[in-house]
């Protein structure tokens, strides 16, 4: 008997996706209800553009259909698993920068862990939601080496942190200039939310026990990911916009160094 893609309900007559070739159940048979990476790909109006160009100046080719189930799911709830694990690995990480202290207060332990996980989420989901805004299908895949890293990296006595347990992998067709921006995005909401925090912060002394720590997170993880190398944010952006990267780098050293200061001194 077979089971769903999507929930796993086991299915007596599963229905069969023509554009990504799983089964599903009656409630998730349609491909837009399982987020199906053929029908994104297809409807891409820069996955239609790319059959009709000879040249491919300028754009970068991504799959246009799925790897294999053991490569990448559809399902949503394996995405959540993955989210879910990425976070645990940057409380982690979160700890290790700011200090293990847990005879901290309890509100203060939660308060540090759900910021932890909503500096980490705000990044990726930027990066998901813009791309899937732009009719490209995106989800979050952990990435076992960065995990590990991102493992190794939390213990206390080593200097220099890895945050990145996985990335939103994107399917379909686009133009670098669509490229560039969704990575771009995810540094930014960063970016944007050390600032608030670094600025509520001095504006309430009462939370900046809470506050600081959080936006000294939010910087670093914009700083590391606008490092052009790899498969990091900062080597699409800088191939895009040299300048839109300087700026993004630039605005995540400084509110680093400023956060750092309020933290450590």
């Amino acid at each position: 008997m077979a089971r769903c893609s999507v929930c796993g309900k086991e299915i007596l007559m599963p229905f069969r996706c023509n554009y990504c070739g799983d089964y599903f159940c009656a409630e998730h048979r349609l491909p837009e209800k399982h987020y199906c990476p053929g029908l994104f790909a297809a409807a891409s109006p820069y996955e239609k553009e790319r059959k009709k160009r000879v040249e491919v100046e300028g754009w970068e080719l991504l799959p246009r259909t799925r790897p294999s189930r053991s490569r990448l799911s559809t399902s949503s709830r394996d995405e959540i698993i993955h989210l879910s694990i990425g976070a645990l690995l940057v409380i982690l990480v979160g700890f290790s920068i700011i200090g293990y202290n847990f005879r901290i207060p309890p509100v203060f332990l939660a308060a540090y862990i759900a910021g932890f996980v909503a500096s980490f989420l705000i990044h990726e989901l930027a990066h998901r939601g813009y791309a899937r805004s732009k009719g490209l299908y995106a989800k979050f895949k952990l990435d076992p080496m960065g995990a590990i890293l991102t493992l190794v990296t939390s213990i206390p006595f080593i200097p220099f942190k890895i945050i990145a347990p996985g990335a939103v992998v994107i399917f379909g067709a686009a133009p670098i200039e669509i490229l560039g921006m969704t990575a771009l995005v995810g540094p930014l909401s960063n970016i944007s939310l050390s600032a608030i925090l670094m600025i509520a912060g001095l504006a309430m002394p009462f939370l900046a026990r809470i506050l600081l720590p959080l936006s000294l997170l939010n910087a670093f993880i914009a700083l590391f990911n606008l490092i052009p190398f790899g498969e990091l944010d900062g080597r699409k952006i800088l191939a895009w916009n040299p300048s839109r990267w300087a700026i993004a780098f630039a605005a995540s050293i400084i509110l680093l160094i400023a956060a750092w200061f309020r933290v450590y001194l």
